[in-house]
């Protein structure tokens, strides 16, 4: 049986080399194949995140090793003057932007150990992320192309926003989903 937990900022601190680790794992695999370098930014990029306003970190554990996780998804409020925010709402119209930025929870990261994939965790782990959460709107950056993810995206209610995104410094070209929370 797989057991999901909310960890709050400061508890998700204790799991950081272990989402760390899934991480690694999920995302070194095809169609992905991040770099040690990637990999290596991924890890600082998660503590910065824990210490913006409205983290907040879910993970899966298998009930038969309660001291290992299986995976792991994380979101925070979106706030204007990020990278990431910057860049997306670069390319939207100020009618979008006003629409899915200015009370919105961005979906930052999601993955499952691929031993582990194709039995739910993900879309278990997305759900608990976004239960509760206060934001009207959620937006995430996914790959453009055909992974286990964009399916669960697409089987969750995500829609395009923006496609053949391409972030500065990235060789892959991404998609920009975005899903109504409450309506407006």
């Amino acid at each position: 049986m797989i057991e999901i937990q909310t960890l709050s900022a400061v508890e998700s601190h204790h799991y950081f080399n272990q989402i760390a680790d899934v991480y690694a794992d999920a995302f070194s695999q095809t169609p992905y194949f991040e770099s040690l370098g990637e990999l290596l930014v991924f890890s600082g990029r998660l503590p910065y995140h824990a210490r913006r306003m409205g983290f907040k970190c879910v993970i899966a554990r298998n009930e038969t090793d309660h001291d290992r996780i299986i995976g792991f998804g994380y979101g925070v409020a979106s706030q204007p003057d990020t990278w990431w925010r910057d860049q997306v709402a670069d390319k939207m119209s100020r009618d979008m932007a006003d629409e899915w930025l200015s009370d919105c929870f961005e979906f930052v990261e999601l993955a499952v150990y691929p031993a582990y994939q194709g039995l739910g965790i993900g879309g278990k782990l997305h759900d608990a992320l976004l239960s509760g959460v206060r934001q009207r709107t959620a937006v995430l950056s996914t790959p453009q192309v055909e992974t286990n993810a964009l399916h669960l995206y697409r089987k969750r209610g995500w829609n395009p926003l923006l496609e053949n995104f391409n972030f500065p410094g990235f060789d892959m070209t991404y998609c920009i989903m975005g899903l109504q929370l409450r309506p407006t």
